[in-house]
């Protein structure tokens, strides 16, 4: 029960207040067209102040990541846990020494997620020599820059690229020796 002003109310009656208030769109609650202009011109406000900061690549990249998610059947994978405490994770499918598919994970920031995005267009569809071949510096061209502070999310990225091709050196020289 809740006690407010000598009035007892139980949760589902709360709950019914509340998802009248919620909905409510004329009448008692007219703050209510009041706040969602506020909040729909305060998120254009960040939108486009991001845009000014991290430029449109890096901002599209992070609305809308591209090869974004786990791979359940992976040849290789590589996970690294940066020095600010994201985690980027790089799945790759690997045939005939080219990365046939690559999909990447990360519980980082913006920029993370838009690195990490875009290192695996850059090694999607390459071989392995070209794709160790990409590095920080690629990865910050590609996108057009990123804010000083944000520089270590494309070395991050492309640092889990290495480890995921170096893991898959490891288990095809594995494999090559057991056959011996």
């Amino acid at each position: 029960m809740l006690f407010w002003k000598n009035f007892a109310l139980d949760m589902n009656s709360v709950m019914k207040i509340l998802n009248f208030i919620a909905t409510a769109e004329v009448g008692i609650f007219p703050m209510k067209d009041a706040m969602d202009d506020f909040v729909d011109k305060l998120q254009e406000q960040i939108f486009e102040e991001s845009k000014e900061t991290y430029g449109e690549e890096v901002f599209s990249r992070w609305q809308n990541p591209r090869f974004m998610g786990k791979m359940t059947d992976a040849s290789s994978v590589g996970r690294i846990t940066g020095p600010c405490g994201d985690t980027m994770e790089i799945y790759l499918r690997i045939r005939n020494d080219h990365i046939e598919e690559i999909n990447f994970f990360t519980d980082g920031c913006g920029s993370s997620v838009a690195c990490g995005s875009m290192a695996a267009e850059l090694a999607g569809g390459k071989g392995l020599d070209e794709a160790a071949q990409i590095g920080g510096e690629t990865i910050l061209e590609a996108l057009k820059g990123l804010p000083e502070e944000e520089v270590h999310c494309a070395k991050l990225a492309a640092e889990t690229l290495q480890v995921a091709l170096h893991e898959w050196m490891l288990k095809k020289l594995k494999l090559e020796n057991s056959k011996e």
